[in-house]
């Protein structure tokens, strides 16, 4: 803990640097040693910081550790920043973090070293979301082993493994399992070689630690390392390690000392019994654990390779357990979810606080002060996290330095009675409108507030101090001569006085409280929160202005006196609205929550398992939900997701209302009735009153039920907006015409809707052109009522308003539409728009009670839809319903009924086909993708049909021919989609599909969707590799395709490619190494990013063609009577 000497400032980096050495900091944006420039915090250890760079001369992304600066100074911390890199160097495992350079900036005198960066997250994260099964923990400790067996062999200890320190790779499914994990942080090991080679060059052997100092974690340490670090050998690590095996598969710490006097009494007596704390544990695993951590070190695993034979031993005894179907019972929660972060225990922050790199940020930096974000973020419970750790930080000494610390207020962050304000005129109202006026106000009271809490510091010394607090009201006066306040209590005084009083007493105090502050030398700490809530009934300027003044105020105070430190929330609507000369200056003390759908998921992760003691899928019992009236299917998360405003407090309101529901088998039924009527009945009632200072229109409730009420369908357009606009407000169209276009407040609720984040716009992304739709986030600015909306096509009601509005039409007057999946960042495909149209024509005609046309037309869109979600292209999906038996009936009824719109609208989303001969083909087979027809129609490359062109087109379905097969696959696909979402997976797809069609020199015959890629039949070998070199080509990464040609004769379906030769094809993809005959040669498989050739396709090119292929090798392959020769395309230069 710092010396709390009258020099000193006051740390807020929990357990860190302190101020003085804050200036050398470095920040985003900035460049170390002219070459690495910092992208993005990640974490920060106890020697350095790790951010995300650029490495400018190489133009690559690194990961980049950086020494604290407060340790910069210290001969014996540099050296040891040094050792971790020499040791990590060291290593050349798999399973260690490379490290790739190591120098001194030579601006700063920062030491700094670069490493691979890596994706995904550390173990203690994937820890918060629960337990991991045993063959999960086998991955992660194997590959531990593997690291730390490298490392003993080169006389290297790491003396400081924990979860924190191992890395799980993301979506690394090549190597058959799961997670891969590497080893990070060897800033506190011991190295043999090291030690021995200073002793030599020493006459006295000088160790990077004191003597009988222990180094490590408590809790994953071993008792002779607590007792002194200097003099343990590798069987350190093997207690670690047994430590950390404990934890993955029971969820919980082995042991739970806190020092070391307590690590020495918890490990010298009784162990703990794994099986006693979580069950489904391997048999066995009790008495391995028993030996791995025994008192005696010689009893003890002996080695790495003994102690992971003897886990992995366990491992065949092992029944497998099967979580609990749709209908079993789940044990009851163990406690009620929190919504808010007042209801939570402080001895539980820990477990329940997600961490991603932001919130990582503000709670171990010693610069972030302010915490912005929506309602709804987690402002609160990471405000009380962050008192919670200064506190443990600053009590923890003795009597004389924890009264020395001042938290105010001395509970936890709270809303105090500053709901309670007193009745405010017009002049105070002008008051709490202005910027400079606020801030004075809050400066003021920032000062009372923290000398109040200083016994003796605040009272006249003086006579002439004495008079100084006779100019100071009675009520704030008394807390200067010892009434302890918090600053909210100082401006509710304050905002009870007249303006004349209050202008007065702020300017007669100001150098008075000025010379008191600066004589205060005892570190202090206020947090403000919640005062948006408190000032939810002021007018939007004055809601904004109090909220900045506050922070501004709090800026200054701590520019005063580095011994007093201002924590406070504010709302991101006010961050952003208000300007300021100094709000630069703010940004850099700022924490921004941000959240991403896959942080959300983790999150909700992990507190299903803190709450129910089960994970999130066996806590919903559901794998799939069929999406709102018949549209294709989703994940439960995604379903749930999509009726959030994006926040991690609408996920626990979801989540709790099922575990309400629990006691019942949860089916898919229930399932969604209970988040919409969670969604409708909660969610959207909140968000009207948490953006009330925004609202004109919606936030009366009756006006608000009585717009609602006027809404009939989901998805609108710009004039259906009118309409409801102008009977809304009791106006005739012509007075829209006449006046309307260019009013303020023509479209004013529905701004308030899409402030509110209920009402969608489809946007384009320039980069890709593609469409999706867009809801405003919790992170964007609200526009307000007087702003126009965003031009779109269609206008989106949010899945959760759909939910309140058709409680209100009580099933009657609001049509959703089908077979169009709506939600934030869902793709907005173009055929929406005429799938749309079509049922809007059937409303229109809804008069006429035609129920079989009806029925027929929602049955056609049933069908497309479900081709869609297959797999098949759009324009194969359309061509397939269009030449259905049941198309033609329909369309026949619609002509001769005379429904000529319905009718028209029904040819434009599926267009009669042009080619006889080809229709005749899908009629045969109306279920199966006729790939050979035209795949778009801007396409004109093929013949007058539209057919895609190349040698031999009119070959039947079962003709027997040569043809060359090209297979396309995209490696690591699971990575992709966890990374990227299922949404860019296909998309990625779809850029395949749209090169294979309109950039290939040889049109193929045939294009079939396998897994993650596609089957293309070509005429010829070099049509084929023209195509595989096209895709290669555009592609930034040519490593993310597997590519493999071949050559036979195959049947040659409609959408199909059947025989012997295709399996092959297969066969050859997933060839390797282990299967090779003979030496190897000079080319290894696999190949990245070139194309794999089967013998027959090289020998299938003309004699020319064949010069730019090298000769892998011969190869033992499933399918082949005889080893196959495998050739791959030479590199490019």
């Amino acid at each position: 803990m710092p010396r709390m000497a009258a020099d000193d400032r006051v740390s807020t980096k929990v357990g860190g640097s302190t101020l003085k050495s804050a200036s050398v900091e470095l920040a985003q944006g900035d460049i170390v040693n002219g070459r690495y420039r910092l992208e993005q915090f990640l974490s920060s250890g106890g020697m350095g910081r790790v951010w995300q760079a650029t490495d400018l001369d190489l133009r690559r992304e690194v990961a980049i550790k950086l020494m604290h600066p407060g340790l910069v100074a210290t001969q014996t911390a540099r050296e040891r920043f040094l050792r971790e890199a020499q040791s990590a160097a060291r290593l050349r495992s798999a399973n260690v973090v490379s490290i790739l350079d190591v120098k001194v900036d030579t601006e700063r005198g920062v030491p700094y070293l670069t490493m691979e960066l890596l994706r995904g997250e550390d173990l203690s994260r994937r820890l918060e979301r629960g337990p991991l099964s045993y063959a999960q923990t086998m991955a992660v400790i194997t590959d531990l082993c593997a690291a730390i067996t490298e490392a003993h062999a080169k006389g290297i200890i790491h003396r400081d493994l924990k979860p924190a320190n191992i890395f799980l790779l993301e979506g690394r499914l090549d190597r058959g399992r799961e997670l891969v994990a590497k080893v990070l942080d060897f800033g506190i090991v011991k190295s043999l070689a090291i030690d021995s080679l200073e002793h030599a060059h020493s006459s006295e052997p000088r160790a990077l630690t004191m003597a009988g100092t222990a180094l490590g974690t408590v809790t994953y340490m071993s008792p002779e390392q607590a007792e002194d670090a200097q003099n343990v050998d590798h069987r350190a690590d093997l207690w670690s390690i047994a430590a950390l095996c404990f934890e993955c598969l029971t969820g919980k710490r082995a042991f739970r000392a806190k020092s070391l006097a307590e690590l020495i009494r918890e490990t010298g007596g009784p162990r703990v019994v794994p099986s006693n704390i979580a069950d489904n544990l391997p048999r066995g695993f009790d008495a391995w654990f028993a030996r791995a951590t025994h008192h005696e070190i010689d009893q003890r695993f002996s080695s790495v390779a003994q102690l992971l034979e003897g886990l992995a031993a366990l491992g065949k005894t092992q029944a497998p357990s099967a979580g609990p179907g749709p209908s079993a019972s789940l044990p009851p929660p163990s406690r009620s979810w929190a919504s808010d972060a007042n209801q939570i225990d402080i001895n539980e922050l820990r477990l329940l606080t997600f961490k991603n790199n932001v919130v990582n940020e503000f709670l171990d930096s010693g610069s972030k002060y302010f915490v912005v974000g929506s309602k709804g973020l987690g402002k609160t419970l990471l405000l009380t996290y962050k008192r919670s750790l200064l506190h443990e930080q600053y009590q923890g000494g003795d009597e004389r330095k924890q009264a020395a610390v001042k938290f105010i207020p001395e509970g936890r962050p709270y809303l105090d009675l500053m709901s309670d304000l007193p009745s405010v005129g017009k002049a105070e109202i002008t008051l709490m409108s202005e910027l400079h006026s606020c801030k004075r106000m809050w400066g003021f009271a920032f000062r009372i507030a923290a000398l109040s809490h200083h016994a003796g510091v605040g009272a006249g010394a003086s006579s002439d101090e004495r008079d100084e607090l006779l100019r100071i009201a009675a009520p704030i006066r008394a807390m200067l001569e010892g009434r302890k306040a918090e600053p909210t209590v100082v401006v509710k005084q304050l905002l009870a006085l007249s303006f004349g009083e209050l202008k007065q007493m702020l300017d007669r105090s100001e150098s008075f409280l000025e010379y008191k502050i600066r004589s205060l030398h005892s570190p202090t700490f206020i947090f403000v929160d919640k005062l948006d809530q408190a000032l939810r009934q002021l007018p939007r300027q004055a809601w904004i202005a109090m909220q900045a003044g506050m922070i501004e105020a709090a800026w200054d105070l701590m520019s005063t006196n580095a011994h007093v430190k201002v924590f406070a929330t504010i709302r991101e609507e006010a961050f952003a609205e208000y300007e300021s000369d100094i709000k630069a200056n703010l940004h850099g003390a700022t924490t921004a929550l941000r959240y991403t759908k896959r942080d959300l998921k983790d999150m909700l992760e992990k507190l299903t398992y803190f709450y129910e003691r089960v994970h999130l899928r066996d806590f919903v019992r559901l794998d799939h939900i069929t999406t709102t009236r018949g549209a294709r299917g989703e994940q439960p998360f995604d379903f749930i997701y999509r009726h959030t405003l994006g926040r991690p407090r609408d996920l626990v309101i979801i989540a709790s209302e099922i575990s309400r529901n629990r006691g019942a088998p949860i089916d898919e039924q229930l399932f969604k009735r209970v988040i919409r009527e969670t969604s409708a009945g909660m969610l959207v009632a909140n968000v009207f009153l948490e953006m009330r200072v925004f609202l004109e229109i919606l936030r009366d409730r009756d006006e608000r039920g009585r717009f609602l009420a006027l809404l009939r369908n989901d998805i609108l357009t710009a004039e259906d907006l009118i309409d409801v606009w102008c009977r809304f407000h009791g106006f005739e169209r012509e007075y829209y015409e006449l006046h309307g276009r260019e009013a303020e407040g023509v479209y004013h609720p529905f701004r308030e809707l899409f402030d509110c984040g209920l009402l969608g716009v489809v946007v384009r992304d320039p980069a890709t052109g593609r469409r999706s739709q867009h809801f405003r986030q919790p992170r964007d600015a609200v526009g307000g009522s007087r702003r126009q909306l965003p031009p779109s096509p269609h206008y989106l009601l949010h899945p959760a308003l759909q939910a309140l509005v058709m409680q209100l039409a009580g099933g009657g007057g609001f049509v959703p539409f089908r077979h169009v999946v709506i939600g934030h960042q869902q793709p907005w495909p173009s055929y929406y728009g005429r799938m749309i149209e079509v049922q809007r024509e059937l409303q229109r005609g809804a008069d006429r009670g035609d129920e079989d046309s009806e029925d027929a037309v929602f049955d056609v869109l049933a069908r497309f839809d479900g081709h869609v979600g297959a797999g098949e292209s759009v324009e194969v999906a359309r061509h397939l319903v269009a030449a259905t038996s049941a198309f033609a009936e329909l369309t026949t009824r619609l002509e001769h009924r005379g429904w000529d719109d319905l009718h028209l609208a029904l040819l434009e989303l599926f267009p009669a086909r042009r080619s006889v001969s080809s229709a005749a083909q899908v009629v045969a087979a109306p279920e199966r993708a006729v790939e050979r027809a035209a795949w778009s129609g801007d396409h004109d490359e093929g013949g007058e049909d539209g057919e895609l062109g190349g040698p031999d087109t009119t070959m039947g379905p079962t003709h027997r021919a040569a043809v060359a097969m090209l297979l396309i696959d995209i490696v690591a696909s699971t990575e992709f989609v966890e990374h990227h979402g299922d949404t860019m997976l296909v998309e990625f797809l779809r850029d395949i599909r749209d090169v294979l069609t309109h950039d290939s020199h040889e049109a193929p015959r045939v294009i079939k969707g396998v897994g993650d890629g596609y089957l293309v039949v070509y005429g010829t070998v070099s049509g084929a590799l023209a195509s595989a070199r096209a895709l290669l080509g555009g592609l930034e990464d040519r490593s993310s395709l597997r590519l493999v040609v071949h050559w036979g004769d195959v049947h040659v379906g409609a959408a199909d490619v059947y025989g012997v030769e295709v399996h092959r094809l297969f066969r050859l993809e997933k060839v390797a190494e282990r299967a090779r005959v003979g030496p190897p040669g000079p080319v290894t498989l696999p190949t990245p990013g070139r194309v794999m050739l089967s013998s027959a396709a090289v020998e299938s090119l003309p004699r020319e063609q064949r010069g730019g292929f090298e000769r892998v090798g011969t190869f033992r392959i499933k399918g082949f009577e005889d080893p196959a020769e495998v050739w791959v395309e030479s590199e490019p230069r």
